[in-house]
Formats: structure tokens, C-alpha cells, sequence
């Protein structure tokens, strides 16, 4: 399978992105776009010839540019359009209509070639019409910065309704679900995280902010954030650095390489070493302390003293109950 070619490379890809973004393009324009996209010698070369329009691309007879797909790019969207979460994104006859022009693809793998593991099996369920609809209304709120009247039920017996600020959605490999990040609209200090699958209304209201009034989701995470993160000890052996940075991908973290080795680092070996240290908020804590686990060996957990506690108490209680 055939994934790079000359016509999908650096030069190409500007002259696209001129044609495809400028009505009358300005030198200044070229300039800027050459440099930002381009290599050194880009300058020397290719500027001169785009401002003599030698080439003949920013006349009236200016050409429309079209980048066939590669084979390689399309067994890659085969592939996405057989993932349960493309329906969130996209109607059911879009994507039955892309299948069938894809028909003569082979996907780089299938679903049934994926083997997953620590994930719980009551995820949401991504082809419900209400909860795609819930989904496509909140990604639509953010873009434009509008409140959200929504209601939702963090426990059975519970039901919660307020005017909500969406600022983020996040997806949660563990739970497999979607989280929504957000603020009430009377009081943006606290930051709330809902689970979509939870939510049973939402509306949008017509109500906008201001960008520049948009709540900071970063800062107000911060100030959940425990004041000692997580530190441990990753090993490099079966991939484990590489699934450990996949796994925390979103949590804010500090990794370097661990040159200090004692003889009661994991097993006294000698091997390479990382420490990560991996900021969180209570909320998650549990989430993250399975996820540690679920590396085994791999992973040596040396602070926090509170995290350590509650990482033992849990090994405690899975030793009492498979006794």
C-alpha cells in the first residue's frame, strides 16, 4: 500500500492552501504562507515564481484544486466509518452512501480485530437518536459560546436541571463515554463534569457570551487539582511507556527519564526507566488509580502518601474478595 507521494507533498500543499483560502491573494500573503508551510530554500525558489504568477494560478482562468484521496487515506476512513462513534458526526445515509463508494476498500483493520480490555461494558450507547441529538446540540453550544438549559441524573435517584456553559467534551476510554465540561451561567467558579449518557433534556436557549467572557476550562480545572499529583515509575519493556502516554493522554503531566536506579526500583534491573508525575482532580481519582493498576509490573506507584493509601486499601479489598 502505497502512503506517500511526491503530489501530497510540502510544495503542493501550499500551492493548495493559496488557491483554496484567497480570492486575490498579496504577495505579503504568499510570503507569509511560504514561510510558515515551506523549507529554507522554499524562499529562493518557490516565492519568486508564485509572485511572477509564472505558473498562471492567480489569474482569472484560476484553476480549482482538487487532492485525490491516497489508497492508504482511504482504507483509513473505511476503517473510521466502521467505528460506533462516526454516528455522532454524521447521518446514517451519509454514512451508508460513503460505505458504498468505499465498497472496493480494504479498512486497515476492523472492529472485530480490536481486543479491549479494563473497559466497562455499560458505555453509552452511541446510536440513539436522542443521545446523537444531545451530542450534535452541545458540540453546536460550544461553537457559539451558548447556554444550554440541561437535565441530568448523576445517580438513579437524582435529577439535576440548570443553565449550563458547555466548554469541552471529553472522551473517557475507561467509562466509554462522553463527558461534558461546563459552568453554571449565574456562577462560573465551579466546573461541572456531566456524562452525556446521564443527560435526559437538553435545550438550547438563544442566550450567548462573549468570547472573552468564555470560562477558562484549564484554570478552573487547576484549582481541582490535588496538591500533590501521582508519581510513578514506568518501565519501557511490552510498550508500557507508550500505552501509559496514550492512557493518561488527558491529564495534565510531567514525564522525564528516571536516572536514579536502587536496588528496590521494581525488580533492581537496570533497564530504562521513566517518572511521570500526573496532575488530577478528586473526581477522578478512582478512574485513575484503576487505570495505574491495569499496567501491573509496569507501573510502581511512589507517591503520593494519599494516593499510595488509597491504591493499598483497594488491593486490599480485591485480595478480601478473591479469597
Amino acid at each position: 500500500m502505497r502512503i506517500f507521494s511526491e503530489i501530497y507533498g510540502c510544495y503542493y500543499n501550499i500551492i493548495y492552501r493559496l488557491l483554496s483560502d484567497y480570492g486575490k491573494i498579496t504577495d505579503k500573503e504568499i510570503t507569509e504562507i511560504i514561510r510558515e508551510k515551506g523549507y529554507g530554500e522554499s524562499m529562493l525558489f518557490l516565492l519568486p515564481k508564485l509572485k511572477d504568477d509564472v505558473w498562471e494560478f492567480f489569474g482569472e482562468a484560476r484553476p480549482n484544486p482538487v487532492i485525490p484521496l491516497t489508497s492508504y487515506q482511504k482504507s483509513w476512513l473505511k476503517t473510521i466509518l466502521m467505528d460506533k462513534r462516526i454516528n455522532l458526526f454524521l447521518e446514517q445515509e451519509e454514512v451508508q452512501g460513503l460505505v458504498e463508494q468505499l465498497s472496493e476498500v480494504e479498512p486497515i483493520f476492523r472492529q472485530e480485530d480490536l481486543c479491549y480490555s479494563d473497559i466497562f461494558l455499560d458505555g453509552d450507547d452511541y446510536s440513539d437518536d436522542k443521545y446523537r441529538e444531545f451530542f450534535r446540540t452541545v458540540v453546536e453550544a460550544i461553537r457559539k459560546n451558548e447556554v444550554l438549559d440541561i437535565e441530568y441524573n448523576p445517580i438513579p435517584s437524582k435529577r439535576v436541571r440548570h443553565y449550563f456553559i458547555p466548554c469541552r467534551l471529553e472522551y473517557s476510554i475507561k467509562n466509554d463515554c462522553i463527558r461534558i465540561y461546563g459552568v453554571e451561567e449565574k456562577s462560573e467558579k465551579k466546573l461541572y463534569q456531566i456524562n452525556l449518557g446521564k443527560v435526559v433534556m437538553v435545550k438550547a436557549t438563544g442566550r450567548y457570551i462573549s468570547r472573552d467572557k468564555r470560562p477558562d476550562v484549564d484554570r478552573l480545572l487547576e484549582r481541582e487539582y490535588m496538591k500533590e499529583p501521582v508519581t510513578v515509575l514506568i518501565k519501557t519493556e511490552r510498550n508500557a511507556l507508550e500505552r501509559a502516554m496514550l492512557q493518561f493522554a488527558n491529564y495534565r503531566k510531567n514525564t522525564s527519564r528516571y536516572v536514579e536506579k536502587r536496588d528496590d526500583d521494581f525488580d533492581g534491573t537496570t533497564k530504562e526507566i521513566y517518572k511521570c508525575e500526573i496532575f488530577y482532580g478528586q473526581g477522578n481519582e478512582t478512574e485513575l488509580l484503576i487505570n495505574i493498576l491495569s499496567f501491573g509490573p509496569m507501573v510502581k506507584v511512589i507517591g503520593s502518601e494519599r494516593f499510595l493509601k488509597q491504591l493499598k486499601e483497594r488491593l486490599k479489598k480485591q485480595r478480601y474478595r478473591s479469597a
